[in-house]
């Protein structure tokens, strides 16, 4: 098996254990604060399409529609300064919450198929911070994608489980 094969099975399998651990919200949990203070299930949702999205922009050097960004709530609802926070004002259909994310890993598998193994050791620059350039592999791109979706899953979970959404032990 190809590496490049590998990590889309990961992503594939992260992607697939998220999408199962949400079964059965409604739409209202999903949108509502899972605890006081807290984002909405659904924004973390939509976080992993806008990470991907993002992502996918530095992988390939080419912008992504703004279309799918917008459905995505790119740079709207998840940690933006407040000036920009622009979510959705009514609950989104759980179907709206999935195509979008799903759209957006599509087009990020899509583009990990056309790569060689060669082409993960490719190495991008990135600022870190106005004074700070960093170099990173496209292969380490695709695990923090991996890692960040495992990450903020468990965020999503306990969440789920605080706010009473799912019992301890449903969500895998």
């Amino acid at each position: 098996m190809k590496n490049t094969e590998l990590l889309i099975f990961m992503l594939d399998d992260i992607r697939n254990v998220t999408l199962s651990g949400i079964k059965g919200l409604t739409k209202e949990q999903l949108f509502a604060e899972p605890v006081p203070g807290e984002f909405p299930i659904g924004s973390y949702l939509m976080h992993l399409g806008e990470a991907d999205i993002g992502w996918l922009e530095t992988l390939s050097g080419e912008k992504i529609s703004d279309e799918l960004k917008k459905r995505c709530y790119y740079s709207a609802w998840f940690d933006v300064p407040e000036s920009d926070f622009n979510p959705p004002n009514a609950p989104l259909e759980i179907d709206d919450y999935i195509s979008a994310i799903t759209d957006a890993r599509k087009l990020l598998v899509d583009y990990i198929k056309k790569m060689s193994d060669e082409d993960l050791e490719i190495k991008l620059k990135r600022k870190r911070s106005a004074a700070v350039e960093v170099e990173i592999s496209k292969k380490w791109i695709i695990y923090h994608l991996i890692e960040h979706e495992a990450h903020t899953r468990g965020q999503m979970f306990l969440l789920m489980r605080m706010a009473g959404f799912k019992k301890k032990g449903e969500n895998n």
